[in-house]
């Protein structure tokens, strides 16, 4: 086959267009050219267009070392790693120089758990291929996974030399730097990613996180106020205003972005528990409806512990006069809460309180005194159910 190192170092380089380009005009000088072929079938099978990525492949020899580099990475495409990591190492084999065949290994084990594994691979393509930004970001990304933090660190910030306008790097690199307690610098990076991606939504949703654990609530709303230009269309975005919203005391203005995605089908967990907290502090307070998005909240999340307890806990505060049966709904929903979240002290604590109320003293200082046998139990709840456990002694 023909020479293919400049197709393989444009593709490295992540010039994808310059790279079809090129092999596009290749083959209208020469239609046998096959690495212009296998460039393009490359191309192809980048886009997921895996009917494409074959038809290049077609009348091309199945041995050919960059025809089963293609062919692994549309096996990784389709969900077979085991095929795919076979033939990657099948090319390690025959062509120890190919980075790709390293890099390939180095991404499937990763994903299946072997750190140690995935190390050693990636380790190979970045030796073989120093100038791809990909290869140092998911050696980093290994070298994090084994609290290898130096190391790590170095090969993202390697990641960002070589091409700044990767969002994924500056992600990680940010949870990284949070991680350490450096959150001033998380939130520096990316903000400089956010002005080299044109205000990357996934950047801004963590700057705005990053801003909240700052206690930067000024700049946590202008932050989603953008991501919701930018994506006018998210749920996930709006949820967000509205929490933040919620979180200046805006109550109607939070309540009405939250109803604007259930008008138009896309509430979403957390719209829901934020209509439902608008709900109960706005007066006059409206308990229909604050149970009403409670009970939405914890259907479109069925493993969130926190709508069952908010739940449950708005239950716990109405009068049986009022709403016959609340005691029994309560329980029940703190009964979920406590299932979805074993481990959380306040769905349990609660369950205490509820079943205490209805008069299952027994089972009220069960779940007391297991609650007092958590580790790292804050002090708050450890007082609650001492005072509780004493309460029911009595």
């Amino acid at each position: 086959m023909a020479e293919t190192a400049r197709y393989d170092a444009l593709l490295a380089a992540g010039e994808l267009d310059q790279a079809r380009r090129e092999a596009e005009a290749a083959l209208k000088r020469d239609a046998s050219d096959l690495s212009a072929r296998v460039a393009l079938a490359r191309l192809a099978a980048f886009d997921g267009n895996e009917a494409q990525a074959e038809s290049w492949l077609a009348g091309v020899s199945a041995e050919e070392p960059d025809v089963q580099l293609v062919r692994a990475a549309l096996l990784t495409r389709r969900g077979d790693a085991a095929g795919a990591l076979a033939l990657y190492r099948k090319v390690a084999k025959a062509r120890p120089q190919k980075a790709e065949a390293w890099f390939g290994q180095g991404y499937l084990l990763a994903e299946q758990g072997d750190n140690a594994g995935a190390r050693t691979a990636l380790e190979q393509a970045v030796k073989l291929s120093p100038g791809t930004a990909i290869h140092h970001f998911h050696l980093g990304r290994v070298l994090f996974a084994q609290e290898n933090l130096k190391d790590g660190f170095h090969h993202l910030q390697e990641s960002l030399r070589l091409n700044p306008r990767h969002g994924p790097s500056y992600l990680v690199l940010a949870v990284a730097l949070q991680a350490g307690g450096e959150l001033g610098a998380a939130e520096e990076l990316l903000t400089t990613g956010i002005k080299a991606l044109d205000g990357d939504p996934y950047l801004l949703n963590a700057l705005c996180n990053v801003q909240l654990a700052r206690g930067n609530l000024s700049g946590a709303v202008a932050t989603a106020e953008t991501l919701a230009r930018v994506e006018p269309d998210a749920p996930a975005a709006q949820a967000n205003l509205a929490r933040l919203r919620l979180a200046q005391g805006r109550l109607t203005d939070a309540l009405e972005l939250c109803r604007k995605l259930a008008s138009r089908g896309q509430a979403t967990s957390q719209s829901r528990m934020v209509e439902g907290m608008a709900l109960e502090a706005i007066e006059p307070v409206d308990i229909p409806a604050a149970l009403t998005a409670w009970r939405e909240a914890m259907k479109l999340d069925p493993d969130d512990w926190a709508p069952a307890n908010n739940l449950g806990n708005l239950l716990m505060r109405i009068p049986e006069d009022e709403l016959p049966g609340a005691g029994q709904q309560a329980l029940e929903a703190l009964e979920e809460a406590h299932r979805r979240a074993p481990e959380r002290p306040e769905p349990q604590l609660n369950l205490a309180l509820v079943s205490a109320r209805l008069g299952d003293k027994q089972r009220a200082t069960r779940l007391a005194q297991s609650l007092l046998k958590l580790e790292r139990l804050d002090p708050e709840w450890r007082e609650q159910a001492e005072r509780l456990i004493k309460a029911l002694a009595s």
